[in-house]
C-alpha cells in the first residue's frame, strides 16, 4: 500500500511512527507538501491512504479526487479540513476523517488569553514599557478590565467552545452561547450557559467568541450589520474560521471605535497580505496557533496514525466526517 503525504512532515519519520506502532505492514511513503494540482493527480493515483495537509496548503480538490482510484481513506491530522472537496470524495466513495477535539484545550487557552490580553490591553502596555514609559495613569484613565462580571457570548457550542465555558466557570462571568442544537438541560447547567438568539449574544456581551464551523450558512455570519448590534466596549475573539466575519468591516468598526478590541487567530487568506487589521492598535493577531500546542500537536499525530493503521489492516476508519457510498 502508498501513502500519499501532504503534510511537511518528512515521509520517513511518518513510515517509522506507523512501523513502530504496527511492525512488519508493507507500505510506502511518498511525500506531496505544495505539490500542484496535476502532479497531485499522479501522486494519488496509486495511492491507497492520503494523510492531508495539516497546514490547508496542499488542497484536495474535485479533480484531485477524480484520479483517487483506489484511495481507502483521506486522513485529516487537524479538526479543520475545508481544504477538502468532501462532497466529491462521498461521491466517489472516499471516506474523510479528521481528528476531532485533539486541539480542544489548546484553543480553549488561547481564547481566554486573548479574552484577557484585550481586557487588559495587553500589547499596548507591554510594548510602552520595553519603550521605557510607565503608563500607570493612563491605565486608570483609560481603563482597564476584570474578566470576572462580564457577559460572554459563545457562538458555536461544540467540543471547543464547551472547553472554554469549562474553563471559564472560574471566573465568574454570565455565559451566553448560540447554537443550532440547543444543549441538554443538564449541560446548561454544569456550565451555567444560557442559550440565545444570535442578534441577543451579540447585543448582551462584552465578550464574544467564535467557534463555529465554516459553512454556507456561517460564512459572513458576522457582517458589518451585526458588528453594529454590539456594544462600543466589546471585544470580538476569532479563534474559529476567518470567513466567518467580514474583516473589512471589523476593522472599519474598530477604526471608528464601535468596537473597543477585536482578537484575531484566523483569516479569509492565510498567510494574510495587506490585512485590514494590520497596523491597528486596538487589534491582536496570532498566525493561527491556538490549536497548535506540542501536546495538541502529539494527540492529533498519534489519532491520525491510529486511524491509517486501523484502515490498513482491513478496519473501519473512526472520525469520518463525511457520508460515501
Amino acid at each position: 500500500m502508498k501513502i500519499l503525504n501532504m503534510t511537511p512532515m518528512q515521509g520517513v519519520h511518518l513510515k517509522a511512527g506507523i512501523e513502530s506502532m504496527v511492525p512488519g505492514l508493507s507500505f510506502t511513503v511518498a511525500d506531496a507538501h505544495l505539490q500542484p494540482e496535476e502532479g497531485l493527480r499522479v501522486e494519488i493515483a496509486d495511492a491507497g491512504i492520503v494523510l492531508g495537509d495539516y497546514t490547508g496548503s496542499t488542497p484536495i480538490t474535485r479533480r484531485v479526487v477524480e484520479a483517487a482510484g483506489k484511495v481507502r481513506l483521506i486522513q485529516q491530522p487537524s479538526v479543520g479540513y475545508n481544504h477538502i472537496d468532501v462532497a466529491a470524495c462521498a461521491q466517489f466513495g472516499i471516506p474523510v476523517a479528521n481528528t476531532p477535539g485533539a486541539n480542544d484545550i489548546g484553543v480553549a487557552e488561547h481564547t481566554i488569553m486573548l479574552a484577557m490580553a484585550c481586557l487588559k490591553n495587553l500589547p499596548f502596555y507591554n510594548a510602552k514599557t520595553h519603550q521605557g514609559e510607565w503608563l500607570f495613569m493612563h491605565a486608570q484613565q483609560k481603563g482597564i478590565f476584570e474578566l470576572h462580571g462580564k457577559t460572554y457570548g459563545l457562538l458555536g457550542m461544540g467540543s471547543t467552545a464547551r472547553a472554554v465555558a469549562e474553563r471559564l466557570l472560574p471566573f465568574g462571568v454570565r455565559l451566553l452561547y448560540y447554537s443550532r442544537h440547543r444543549l441538554a438541560k443538564d449541560d446548561e447547567k454544569k456550565y451555567g450557559a444560557e442559550c440565545a438568539t444570535l442578534d441577543d449574544v451579540l447585543k448582551l456581551s462584552d465578550i464574544v467568541s467564535l467557534h463555529l464551523p465554516l459553512t454556507d450558512k456561517t460564512a459572513g455570519i458576522i457582517s458589518a450589520g451585526r458588528l453594529a448590534l454590539m456594544k462600543p466596549t466589546a471585544v470580538l475573539i476569532n479563534v474559529g474560521r476567518g470567513p466567518l466575519v467580514d474583516e473589512a468591516a471589523l476593522a472599519r468598526a474598530l477604526r471608528d471605535g464601535k468596537l473597543a478590541m477585536a482578537a484575531v487567530d484566523v483569516f479569509s487568506e492565510e498567510p494574510p497580505h495587506d490585512h485590514p487589521l494590520f497596523g491597528l492598535q486596538n487589534a491582536i493577531l496570532t498566525p493561527h496557533l491556538a490549536g497548535s500546542t506540542r501536546e495538541s500537536g502529539g494527540r492529533i499525530l498519534v489519532m491520525a496514525m491510529d486511524n491509517l493503521v486501523r484502515v490498513m489492516k482491513g478496519e473501519k476508519p473512526m472520525w469520518v466526517v463525511n457520508k460515501f457510498r
